[in-house]
């Protein structure tokens, strides 16, 4: 078989799309909202809670079309995905009931400490920490339900990185794909298997195996890997490894588009370890801040040349840097110390989940603000996130 030849590829894509004078060659761009929230274990998961407060406030929940997600974020998507159908919009298109149905459950799973317990199940012969963690998500969030029982619209889409072929696993309610394996139409999945793909981080929740034998692999064009054992079973890894702010699926479908990020800068270190194994986890975090560096810098170019519009919002910018007199007030040290909070997925406390939920639903209002995608009505005040905690 002739080999892959990916960059020769690339070359000739954008080299036939040139003409659509487009960032990312999209060629299925929707007059639609699309909606991204990064990845960031627990942290990233109570963060887009409070940034999805907010734009339940707005009205905008029922303007998405598109929510695509990535690690600590496809926990939050999950979840909101499940729950869609039975959230009850008023006149102003806010949901009434979300606090119950997605904000309380996910405030009382940020509790339950689940990861130590999964890589201690994976010392034992014959069990994976992976399990563990699906085992985990279905009994706490999901209890049996799967990929057919999320909602329709607005498209959800779980992203995971595929440790096999080097490209991502898209998940969702119409179809399953890699570009280089082919597509699977209405997948029969799991939704906690799904979710904790999205969310495996390496090297110690995952990989998670996605079995394809009960269903059928379809060829599609370009998919140079439709042969076993690619078509049979996904070896998957965090989808934050490929695209750690979930932009692929929305940027190319979405005229406007969101960006929730619970990731932080990687900080400067004076003195960097000359040990093998520290200069290791440095070097490969600082290879990961770039790659997200480059998709912000096109994010952003696309905004600038009127390509899109783009609200984006991050855990680690004090609300003074959105430039809005009567933003709510963030100051950057508690910025900063929301951004130093671990990813892991392990208890945290009430403070600490408070602190989270404050600056996302304060970042997604100025940002939306700020950009003009929202009308110019500010939040005066946290009693929202008081009614949530206060109740959790």
């Amino acid at each position: 078989m002739k080999p892959h030849t990916l960059s020769a590829d690339i070359q000739s894509l954008f080299a036939a799309n040139a003409h659509t004078k487009d960032f990312v060659q999209a060629r299925k761009l929707e007059d639609t909202v699309g909606l991204c929230l990064s990845g960031g274990g627990y942290r990233a998961m109570i963060y887009h809670v409070g940034a999805l407060i907010r734009l339940n406030e707005l009205g905008f929940l029922p303007r998405l079309g598109e929510i695509a997600s990535v690690s600590g974020g496809s926990i939050t998507a999950g979840v909101l995905a499940l729950a869609w159908p039975q959230l009850k919009f008023d006149g102003g298109a806010t949901a009434t009931n979300l606090g119950d149905l997605v904000a309380r459950p996910l405030l009382k799973f940020a509790g339950i400490g689940i990861d130590v317990r999964a890589i201690l199940t994976g010392l034992v012969p014959g069990l994976t920490a992976a399990d563990s963690i699906v085992a985990a998500y279905d009994r706490h969030l999901f209890h049996g339900a799967g990929l057919q029982d999320i909602t329709d619209f607005p498209r959800l889409t779980f992203m995971a990185t595929n440790l096999q072929t080097g490209s991502g696993w898209r998940f969702g309610k119409a179809y399953a794909a890699d570009f280089r394996v082919g597509m699977i139409d209405r997948p029969a999945l799991s939704l906690a298997r799904v979710v904790a793909a999205s969310s495996a981080f390496p090297p110690f929740l995952s990989p998670v195996r996605i079995s394809f034998e009960d269903q059928v692999v379809r060829q599609t064009e370009g998919a140079d890997l439709h042969r076993p054992p690619f078509t049979e079973m996904a070896v998957l890894a965090d989808g934050g490894i490929y695209d750690n702010l979930s932009l692929e699926r929305v940027w190319k479908r979405c005229r406007t588009i969101l960006v929730s990020n619970a990731g932080r800068t990687l900080p400067e270190v004076g003195r960097p370890t000359g040990r093998w194994i520290g200069q290791m986890f440095r070097t490969l975090s600082l290879i990961q801040q770039q790659a997200e560096n480059s998709r912000r810098r096109i994010l952003f170019g696309m905004a600038n040349h009127g390509q899109r519009n783009v609200a984006y919002w991050s855990i680690d910018a004090a609300t003074n840097s959105y430039g809005l007199l009567d933003a709510l007030s963030i100051p950057a040290e508690k910025s900063t110390a929301a951004a130093s909070m671990r990813t892991r997925l392990n208890v945290f406390k009430a403070h600490e989940l408070r602190t989270l939920l404050e600056i996302g639903y304060a970042g997604a209002d100025a940002s939306l603000r700020a950009r003009g995608l929202a009308a110019n009505i500010p939040a005066v005040s946290f009693d929202a996130i008081s009614e949530i905690c206060g109740a959790g």
